[in-house]
């Protein structure tokens, strides 16, 4: 999976070998549901099909609400993952001036204690 990054919306990859996704950007799309929904069924479907450790970098710069629900079942996806016996190893990466991204990955972290998770900055 490769999806580009518009002005409205966060590039995604997910690769096979290695076996990786990345989500980086902004999100705030018309229709998170549609924009997701493709995303999140590749993730779960992952669980079934996957065998492996799985790298994931998060570096969002701007999300807005409903695209944090979205997030949220992402996670919940690399948690099935997860409890399928496979190793995730979650990077959530923020511009070190930016506070609410920092917290953002914090909560998410906090939230998904199960997963391996760093939050980490960059300047």
């Amino acid at each position: 999976m490769n999806i580009a990054a518009t002005d409205r919306t966060p590039a995604i990859t997910l690769t096979d070998s290695p076996l990786k996704l990345s989500i980086s950007g902004e999100s705030f799309p018309e229709d998170v549901s549609a924009f997701y929904g493709e995303v999140i069924a590749a993730i779960n479907q992952l669980a079934t099909t996957a065998k492996g450790k799985l790298d994931v970098e998060m570096a969002m710069v701007y999300i807005n609400s409903s695209s944090i629900k979205a997030m949220y079942r992402i996670f919940e996806g690399l948690d099935a993952y997860r409890q399928a016996g496979n190793e995730v190893q979650v990077t959530w990466v923020a511009e070190a001036d930016d506070d609410i991204m920092q917290e953002l990955g914090e909560d998410f972290k906090d939230r998904f204690q199960t997963l391996n998770f760093s939050v980490e900055q960059h300047d």
